[in-house]
């Protein structure tokens, strides 16, 4: 059964600045319908009042039975208040560490008890997928689902398969392409009961078909063009925060992978710092690996600039032209 939720306290935003479209979050949508490109969650801040001190949270802690407060995302729930109390899912995601490494500070030439890694491995799939998972989950509780799909390579498959297994709310649907994934994370997906489809092509074929499977099939897609997902995997930086101490580092350092974790780290930072909850903004530092490093190539060598969401995306399309 769909849950009302409350749309005109959140809702979904086109991310382009000549076009800011908005749509209630009852909406599936994974792209905008007036312009293509992608949305963000966004909230009216004014009348949600949200905490004005992380100590509201480190209350929580003396809850530990409450299902929300265990769970390492929705222990943030006023920091992505899309869904009422009654639709969240959770699984237990979120119980991660963020303890200092020595060791590699002394290999990158950092100080001791200055570089600190944050390991989200234990996450129920062993990944931090499982993050955006449960947020993607329950704004699918929210909607009615009852199929759920992805295309994947590994993590986010075996996320998906987890959580429908655990939950029984939905039937995990995964397109994997033709020898591109890992095993490891195929053989969770198929042992927690996943329909899994492989198709000829690479994760970009299986993408493109789960898009338009989904969309033609009423299946909820849960990859990160899902701007839930980035709701659920913004708290990695709350628990980042919190195992700090709440003192906001100086970098940030993350895989590139399809952006989807910076993008939710960006954001994250971004509205602690409207809210009032943290004075500045940590750099933020995104690592490519050198056999996909289409960020670096087109931000160091072909000029391409956010500008404040004016990009000019002609050196993407022309670089992925070459690249075809």
């Amino acid at each position: 059964m769909a849950v009302a939720a409350r749309t005109d306290l959140a809702f979904q935003q086109c991310i382009d600045p000549a076009c800011r479209a908005t749509f209630s979050v009852d909406e599936v949508l994974t792209a905008c319908p007036s312009c293509g490109n992608l949305l963000d969650v966004e909230y009216d801040w004014d009348r949600l009042r949200p905490p004005t001190s992380f100590e509201f949270f480190e209350r929580k802690w003396m809850r530990r039975s409450d299902p929300l407060a265990f769970s390492g995302v929705w222990r943030f729930h006023e920091l992505l208040p899309y869904a009422p109390r009654e639709s969240v899912v959770t699984i237990g995601e979120g119980q991660t560490m963020c303890p200092p490494s020595d060791g590699v500070a002394a290999y990158v030439g950092v100080n001791a008890g200055r570089l600190f890694l944050q390991y989200e491995g234990l996450n129920p799939s062993g990944s931090f997928k499982d993050n955006g998972m449960s947020a993607a989950f329950t704004h699918a509780r929210m909607i009615g689902a009852r199929r759920a799909a992805c295309a994947s390579t590994g993590n986010t498959s075996a996320s998906l398969a987890v959580y429908c297994a655990v939950t029984r709310m939905m039937k995990a649907i995964i397109f994997i392409g033709s020898g591109k994934i890992s095993y490891g994370k195929l053989s969770q997906a198929l042992d927690y009961g996943a329909l899994t489809i492989q198709i000829a092509g690479d994760f970009d074929d299986a993408m493109a078909r789960v898009k338009e499977v989904s969309s033609r099939m009423g299946i909820y897609l849960v990859n990160s063009v899902n701007p839930f997902r980035l709701e659920g995997q913004k708290t990695i930086m709350l628990r980042v925060l919190e195992s700090l101490g709440w003192e906001v580092p100086d970098w940030i350092v993350v895989p590139g992978g399809n952006l989807g974790n910076s993008s939710a780290f960006g954001k994250a930072f971004a509205e602690l710092r409207k809210l009032g909850l943290i004075d500045r903004i940590p750099r933020l530092a995104i690592i490519n690996a050198a056999g996909a490093n289409t960020l670096y190539e087109l931000y160091h060598n072909r000029g391409l600039r956010w500008d404040g969401g004016r990009a000019d995306l002609s050196p993407a399309c022309h670089y992925y032209d070459e690249l075809d």
